[in-house]
């Protein structure tokens, strides 16, 4: 029997539309900064994104499952993405970067679930392994991230811009080898947009599942927004709170690896659960460590636990629990519930560090128990069969 070619196509998509994503994250403010926009401008440019991670990205996975070809959605969302980096080029005041922004932000938020979906769909039918694909977008960001600071030396604001132009450009192409929807997968009737996400919300053991994801994930958000700061204060330099970042993504790839002997050892339980046992411990850690490289690389290795292990669990749960004519609206849905945490843990976070600086990093310990325990609770549940067309099979 031949071997698909589906996982392969998928990691390349996924290793694709993660490059222009790990050059937008660190260097777009300074973009920003370029081009005349002061700090007020480019917090509300920057928070264009999270908002409407909030309000589209059910919509646009719901919208995926409602087209009937996920491929199809996905070309389409790359293209509109490719076609507003190509229109930030000439933007310079803060309406039209405002507006370009958006444009990118929104297409983007819609991919991710969906590729999401078409990957979890994979691992449903016996062809893939989640992690061994998903991996291939985490190492694309570093090595994005690693070009874009060359290319930023060398360039400055013009070769930010190029590099996400070239990033979206990859993107928009890679998307055509994407599988296309298999017909029995898309169904002969096609419901609407809000019927599949009412179907998906009725779903509670799944809704658990998803807020839980999102109160975990939510617990980094000091993480990226004041970690280089406090390592900074802590007498790091920029070269080694760069290999800090680092030793992070590099568990994470770790996991995502061996995600096919992990999983089935484990289950989505006990991921889940380690997830919430290594952010309490990691975050329980961070306010106490002074100077000292070498542990604070080690402690940084359990981003495989905290983000890494708790996504495999929460994967896992939605691709049994949503066949193939919800996923994306699933998907969708999560990326929403987790903006919405991040979003509101990242307003709590600035407050927090300033008052208590490192010690802040406790309510991050916090969050972290309690979303890895609504997500173990959840997954110990016996999953609903009908609500949302999955399979009634126990996770864990």
């Amino acid at each position: 029997m031949p071997r698909s070619s589906t996982p392969l196509r998928i990691s390349a998509f996924f290793a694709a539309s993660f490059i222009p994503f790990g050059v937008q994250i660190p260097f777009y403010p300074v973009l920003l900064s370029a081009r005349g926009q002061d700090a007020a401008a480019i917090a509300v440019i920057t928070t264009v994104p999270i908002v409407l991670r909030l309000t589209m990205a059910s919509w646009l996975g719901s919208f995926a499952d409602r087209l009937g070809d996920r491929r199809r959605a996905i070309v389409l969302y790359a293209g509109v993405a490719l076609l507003a980096c190509v229109a930030l080029g000439p933007a310079r005041d803060f309406w039209s970067l405002l507006v370009v922004t958006a444009a990118m932000a929104a297409a983007w938020n819609g991919i991710l679930p969906v590729t999401d979906a078409l990957a979890t769909g994979a691992v449903r039918r016996g062809e893939a392994v989640y992690g061994r694909m998903r991996v291939w977008g985490s190492a694309a960001f570093v090595v994005g991230n690693l070009l874009a600071g060359r290319v930023v030396a060398l360039w400055g604001e013009y070769g930010i811009w190029g590099f996400m132009t070239l990033g979206f450009a990859a993107q928009f192409v890679v998307a055509f080898a994407l599988p296309r929807d298999r017909p029995e997968a898309v169904g002969r009737r096609r419901e609407g947009m809000l019927a599949g996400m009412r179907a998906v919300a009725a779903d509670r053991r799944l809704m658990a599942v998803l807020i839980g994801a999102g109160v975990m994930q939510a617990s980094h958000a000091m993480l990226y927004g004041f970690s280089s700061l406090y390592w900074a204060s802590l007498g790091f330099s920029g070269d080694e709170i760069g290999i800090l970042w680092a030793m992070g993504v590099s568990g994470e790839i770790a996991l995502f690896t061996f995600s096919g002997h992990v999983l089935p050892r484990l289950g989505a339980r006990g991921l889940v659960m380690l997830g919430g046992i290594g952010g309490v411990i990691r975050w329980s850690l961070f306010p106490l460590l002074g100077y000292d490289l070498l542990v604070w690389a080690g402690l940084q290795l359990l981003h495989a636990t905290t983000f890494a292990a708790a996504h495999l669990g929460t994967m896992a749960v939605i691709g049994r629990s949503v066949d193939d004519r919800r996923a994306a609206t699933a998907q969708g849905m999560m990326v929403s519930l987790n903006g919405l945490a991040m979003a509101l843990a990242t307003i709590a976070s600035g407050p927090l560090y300033t008052r208590y600086g490192g010690g802040g990093f406790a309510a991050m310990a916090v969050l972290a128990a309690v979303g890895g325990t609504i997500l173990t609770i959840a997954t110990s549940i016996h999953p609903q069969s009908a609500g949302v067309g999955g399979k009634t099979v126990e996770p864990s």
